[in-house]
């Protein structure tokens, strides 16, 4: 176990350099398609850019003051406010760098909490006994994998927010039409978030549940299926045994699957304004217009490369101990594993 999550530290590692370089080379594209020099970047030793982007991620969790910076151009001093990190971002998102990131966990944790238990529920019943359970999960898991989450979010917008006035089209409109109105309760934070909710387990309890009952199919073929058939064994009884086989190989699909539902949970947060790092990224990386002296208005490509790399970050983090703590389920469950790998 020791070894693994060492191995997975290095990952981690590799991870975060290749895209902080990235992020650096892509910074600079940006700079030169603006015609901002970038002469002082193209100094920097890429670690070091790196390093810059990893202090500031940290200093997003500390409680500091900016400082006054003075430039002298032509003869002439100018002094500006240059605000600290989490100044920054308290004030270009209009929320704290702990809640973002809470806010993407219990999205996160919701939609887990569902997809799992009925994902389970669902591929063991259609794996054991077939019939229409199995027939419809067939029919719909192909279908679902290759439709992104943000289309079920517009098909729930519209179905429950437009046609029945459930639901709420921005968590952030919501929360704050609460707080005009009064305190603002679990029911509400529950409401602005049934869509994105809904959104991300919909087509993922299919997905889940096909993985579950590809799994079952498989084991059903082994000779103590069989046998504890013809003993008349109860169905109840057999899918436990089942679920005990399966479950070790189903959680290794879930660590795999993880950073997919983190991805489709970014765009749902964007879709529906929900205050996590989805919608943090939209900031530090998107459009917007300025106007020409003619009068005109021509697009722009904000990147904000310290921010990018903050959300990466947390990803990584957030995939890492994701990786752990199932490598640590699965080596419960299944003992042998660890030995074979000493083998």
């Amino acid at each position: 176990m020791i070894g693994r999550i060492t191995q997975n530290i290095a990952l981690l590692i590799i991870v975060l350099l290749v895209t902080g370089i990235a992020i650096q080379v892509a910074d600079e594209k940006v700079s030169r398609t603006k015609g901002v020099p970038s002469i002082e970047k193209n100094t920097k030793n890429p670690l070091q850019e790196v390093k810059h982007y990893i202090e500031f991620s940290l200093e997003l969790f500390e409680d500091k003051k900016g400082t006054i910076v003075e430039v002298t151009y032509n003869g002439t001093t100018y002094r500006y406010y240059d605000p600290a990190p989490r100044e920054l971002f308290i004030k270009w998102l209009k929320t704290t760098p702990e809640k973002s990131i809470a806010v993407t966990i219990s999205l996160l944790f919701l939609s887990m909490a569902i997809i799992f238990p009925l994902g389970l529920y669902w591929g063991l019943r259609a794996g054991h006994k077939g019939g229409i359970s199995d027939r419809i999960l067939l029919l719909l898991a192909p279908v679902f994998s290759g439709v992104p989450g943000w289309f079920w979010g517009l098909m729930f917008l519209w179905v429950l927010w437009w046609r029945f006035d459930v639901g709420a089209v921005s968590y952030m409109n919501h929360i704050q039409m609460a707080k005009v109105h009064g305190s603002v309760g679990l029911a509400d934070h529950f409401i602005a978030l049934l869509i994105p909710v809904l959104a991300l387990t919909f087509a993922n309890i299919a997905i889940y549940a096909f993985n579950v009952r590809n799994l079952v199919k498989q084991e059903a073929q082994e000779g103590y299926f069989l046998v504890d058939s013809l003993k008349g064994l109860p169905d109840r009884r057999i899918r436990r045994k089942l679920l005990r086989t399966v479950l070790p190989s189903f959680l290794t699909f879930t660590s795999y699957n993880f950073l997919n539902l983190i991805i489709n949970g970014m765009a749902i947060e964007k879709l529906f304004d929900v205050p996590g790092l989805g919608y943090a990224l939209s900031h530090f990386l998107g459009r917007y217009f300025v106007k020409t002296d003619e009068g005109t208005w021509i697009p722009q490509l904000q990147f904000f490369p310290e921010g990018i790399f903050f959300v990466a970050l947390v990803m990584a983090v957030l995939y890492f101990l994701n990786s752990t703590i199932m490598e640590a389920l699965y080596l419960h469950l299944d003992p042998r594993r660890e030995v074979y790998e000493e083998a």
